[in-house]
């Protein structure tokens, strides 16, 4: 890794390259936080021990080391930015040692940047510390140099180093799950995607072995994982929140198919899946890309099988999208992009595909003196079209950390001014309970939606409806299709009743200087609905109500 780092990325020129991606995409949200969905429960994920209990255990574990508990959002921005740039270089190196000069350094330079900007990183990077997504990605490049390493030491007999390195990948796969556990899949589809690459450059064989052997070692990862988990929870005593906590267990997860209507529920799943990942490419730019570079990745599949008469590599390519939605499969239902960390990994293949092509079409054109002109227009449109594409990306994610940042301004101007009328005309020493719905401004999210009625709108239907014409419908929220999901959430709405009280939304004010007190018996809530259901929305006179015990807020 250090030598295929120091050849292909050892450059001022990547340097330059992968900053400025990285400013163009994260840098407004670096140095404007905002407080969103999951934020406030910072503390009681990584000092009471919610995340290790349900999986997500080694930033608590970091927590009791480096404190990252207490929120410091310029910090933890940064730092997670910068980590992300160094798992996609260790991503990049990886692959060059599969493909090595095949492709030019440009080429692997793309990949990173494409992978550092893919816009649906902001569906994750809002919440805070999110998930461990930097960790996660450096840890499974990591663990797959390892394997790779291992299969090599294998070939040359050298059974202590292939060993040593089969459990180096081991524990960092375990770490990487340790994060966020949908990196299972990120690592399946590395696995796959390495194999490809060591096959296209005629460095493979024994595919099948290596498949089962990587089997092997992620299936000892997911029992090791369980093992670190209860082992974390044993050590910090956290055996009396357990109990609160919606588990991650792989067996927990399987739990839906021994349900009434498993296989039908399986099913919407998939319909839902195609929409997500597929149809709304055409409105969402990040899903888009996705589907581009995956037609670009499988017809080099389909065409260097067939030129190398090796059918592994489409195998491998088809199994690489089969790998990305096992979660579908575990779940049993549609993965959520928050969690669809395989998309920049695998639109960043695609574009290095899409460079491999352009590379061996060079080579073909040098051969023949005449196409010189031809070779330049081709060199020249390829790097305009990668250019604009890595542009797009850039521009996209930083839209949507705007987006968010409005939405929070929106969010806690109008919090201040429900705390000021509290804070005037109640006793706040009572607490407070909220009801009724609160949706986000239109104008501020309305990108995250496809107006019902609009010419999108009917291109979505006319992709959608031949599968299911009802399909569609699924989507619908109160301003359109809904496309782009965090960007649309409320934190107002999550919360009134995260964690079955309103403790989180009552946090949010205390943390913008208002000190009020939540309802924490959840007895009370179904009664407060019923009876706020004919009360006006607030600023309006009469939506503040006390009831004696406590205060109603009706949005």
């Amino acid at each position: 890794m250090r030598n295929s780092i120091k050849k292909v990325y050892g450059s001022k020129a990547y340097v330059l390259l992968l900053t400025l991606t990285a400013l163009c995409g994260f840098g407004f949200k670096v140095i404007r936080p905002t407080i969103g969905i999951d934020d406030t429960p910072h503390a009681y994920y990584f000092e009471e021990g919610l995340a290790p209990v349900v999986g997500r255990w080694v930033l608590f574990v970091l927590n009791k080391f480096i404190h990252v508990s207490d929120f410091a959002p310029f910090v933890t921005e940064f730092a997670a930015v910068l980590l992300l740039m160094a798992a996609v270089t260790v991503w990049g190196a990886l692959f060059y040692s599969c493909l090595e000069d095949r492709i030019p350094r440009v080429g692997y330079w793309m990949f990173s940047c494409i992978f550092l900007s893919c816009p649906l990183l902001a569906e994750v990077f809002t919440y805070y510390l999110h998930n461990g997504a930097s960790l996660g990605y450096l840890f499974c490049g990591l663990s797959l140099t390892a394997l790779r390493t291992a299969y090599r030491s294998w070939a040359a007999k050298d059974k202590r180093r292939a060993l040593g390195q089969s459990v180096l990948s081991l524990v960092t796969m375990v770490a990487a799950m340790g994060c966020y556990e949908s990196f299972m899949i990120v690592w399946l589809v590395g696995l796959l995607l390495f194999l490809f690459a060591d096959e296209l450059a005629g460095k493979g064989g024994r595919v099948f072995f290596k498949l089962v052997y990587g089997a092997l070692v992620a299936a000892a990862a997911m029992v090791l994982r369980s093992v670190v988990i209860e082992i974390v929870i044993a050590v910090f005593s956290l055996q009396g929140i357990r109990d609160q906590a919606v588990l991650r267990s792989i067996t927990e997860m399987f739990g839906w198919m021994v349900q009434p209507g498993a296989w039908g529920d399986l099913s919407m799943a998939l319909k839902r899946t195609f929409v997500m990942y597929g149809a709304f490419g055409i409105v969402y730019y990040p899903i888009g890309i996705f589907v581009l570079t995956a037609m670009v990745f499988l017809s080099v599949a389909l065409w260097r099988a067939v030129k190398q008469r090796d059918p592994w590599l489409l195998l491998l390519a088809i199994g690489s999208y089969i790998a990305a939605f096992l979660l579908v499969f575990v779940e049993g239902s549609a993965t959520l992009y928050r969690s669809a960390q395989f998309v920049p990994l695998l639109s960043g293949f695609g574009m290095l595909m899409g460079a491999y092509t352009v590379s061996v079409l060079m080579e073909a054109l040098a051969k023949k003196p005449k196409q010189k002109p031809v070779r330049r227009i081709v060199g020249g449109v390829s790097l305009v079209l990668a250019a604009s594409i890595l542009w797009n990306q850039c521009t996209d994610l930083n839209h949507w950390f705007y987006v968010d940042y409005n939405k929070y301004q929106y969010t806690r101007d109008y919090l201040s001014r429900v705390a000021i009328a509290l804070e005037r005309d109640f006793d706040t020493t009572k607490p407070v309970l909220f009801t009724g719905e609160w949706e986000n401004p239109r104008g501020i999210v309305a990108d995250a939606y496809v107006e019902i009625g609009s010419p999108d709108f009917y291109r979505l239907k006319r992709i959608v409806d031949p599968v299911d014409e009802h399909l569609l419908e699924k989507f619908y929220r109160p301003y359109g299709v809904w496309v782009a999901q965090t960007p649309s959430l409320s934190v107002v709405s999550w919360g009134k009743y995260a964690f079955e009280t309103d403790e989180e939304l009552i946090r949010f004010f205390a943390m913008h200087g208002h000190a009020l007190r939540p309802l924490t018996d959840s007895s009370y809530y179904e009664d407060a609905e019923q009876f706020s259901m004919d009360l006006p929305s607030f600023p309006a006179e009469g939506s503040i109500v006390d009831m004696g015990d406590y205060i109603i807020v009706h949005f």
